[in-house]
């Protein structure tokens, strides 16, 4: 059934937000007439939450938008955990929320004033923070909305402190990894533009006074060496124009998918962002169950926010095969995307009654595997990164010393 996106006015003039499932707007329409809310805008949804038939210029004014409310996940964090504390102590969430926004910065601090102002005027917690979708994203308002529905707020925010603690832990973890091979591959580039600018323009001279032919490596470095330096704009466009293409081409989702799918088969960062995957799958299904969010409506928010086209696009799959009556292990089997382990351990789960906490222990392993994996990231890659520097630094100096090379084996 399709999903949409709506923006209502309701008899106090307030703007709420918020998603639906129906056949179609008409019946979207008549069942928000229903509640006493005036439609402002319907919009259809694709699976993993993005707007259908959306436009370059829709999806730019969309991030603009956002980053004018964005929130550092951080700051987030920290928030959750002091209102967690706040709310288990019994302080009321209006008077906590504005108690944690003093020491927040502007953008943050009026965020949270102007959901408190909401929650003062009768709105809930989780309505109020959907609409600062720069703060908030759609798990923590699902899990929110559970925790209201079962009137243990406190337990929920508890649990969902710990869970993006958890996940702020692990992508520093990876970003940690990521920024040795970044800092050499700057220095790399640094090094080559270097060379290219200075050295090889005089040999470029030396090699002119002779009316020798120069090798083919030679000619092939003396030309990029021109090319740099009396084009060098004309080549500092064309990677930029090269850049924002590769950009818009990421709107299209066929090639989107072709991209996150090549990603996951890159030599040892696929296998880290695969499994990232996967621990963030088994992690916030554990959340959103364990909260009291029902199971299809976990497999489409865990869609939305899994970051990688092809394992949304399979857990579509996924959710279609729940909405025929399979087990979720069944489902997961038939998309051919997920471990032995995942699906064994929820099989055994659905015989059990405890998905969420077997799910939770699959995302402990992986986790716990990332975080080998990067520790031994160094000694892994410094290695092949030497190498590589060497390799490509050897192959210039030989093309710019072969003319030389063979002057001497005539000479002989």
């Amino acid at each position: 059934m399709p999903k949409y996106a709506y923006k209502v006015r309701d008899i106090t003039d307030r703007v709420l937000t918020g998603t639906a499932e129906g056949d179609s707007i008409d019946t979207i329409i008549d069942r928000l007439s229903e509640q006493e809310l005036i439609p402002v805008n319907i919009e259809e949804l694709n699976f993993d939450g993005t707007r259908k038939g959306q436009t370059f210029m829709d999806k730019v004014n969309e991030v603009l938008l956002k980053m004018q409310t964005r929130v550092p996940y951080k700051s987030v964090v920290f928030f959750t955990r002091q209102l967690a504390t706040m709310v288990n102590a019994g302080v009321p969430l209006a008077q906590a929320l504005d108690q944690i926004a003093t020491a927040e910065k502007p953008v943050f601090r009026k965020i949270l004033h102007t959901v408190a102002d909401d929650i003062a005027m009768g709105s809930a917690f989780s309505d109020a923070i959907a609409r600062h979708p720069g703060a908030f994203d759609d798990v923590y308002v699902s899990v929110v909305h559970a925790g209201e529905i079962a009137g243990a707020l406190d337990t929920v925010l508890d649990e969902l402190a710990t869970y993006m603690e958890n996940n702020q832990a692990l992508q520093e973890k990876v970003k940690g990894a990521l920024r040795y091979p970044v800092f050499i591959g700057l220095i790399v580039t640094g090094l080559m533009v270097a060379i290219m600018w200075f050295l090889v323009p005089m040999f470029q001279k030396l090699y002119a006074s002779s009316d020798a032919a120069l090798p083919g490596p030679t000619l092939i470095l003396i030309t990029v060496s021109d090319t740099i330096k009396n084009h060098f704009l004309k080549v500092a466009g064309a990677i930029v124009a090269i850049t924002v293409a590769f950009a818009i081409a990421l709107n299209n989702e066929t090639f989107k998918r072709y991209v996150d799918e090549y990603i996951l088969y890159f030599p040892v960062f696929g296998g880290i962002a695969r499994k990232n995957i996967w621990a963030r799958f088994c992690r916030t299904m554990a959340l959103l169950m364990n909260s009291g969010t029902p199971i299809l409506q976990s497999v489409e928010i865990v869609g939305s926010v899994v970051g990688n086209k092809l394992y949304a696009k399979a857990l579509e799959g996924v959710y279609q095969n729940l909405r025929t009556g399979e087990l979720l292990s069944t489902a997961l089997d038939h998309s051919r995307q997920f471990p032995v382990l995942i699906k064994q351990l929820t099989a055994t789960g659905e015989l059990a009654g405890s998905i969420d906490a077997l799910l939770r222990k699959a995302a402990d392993f992986y986790e716990r595997d990332i975080r080998i994996t990067v520790d031994s990231l160094a000694s892994i890659i410094e290695p092949f990164l030497i190498v590589t520097l060497g390799g490509i630094v050897g192959a210039v100096m030989i093309a710019l010393y072969l003319p030389i090379f063979k002057v001497g084996q005539l000479m002989n």
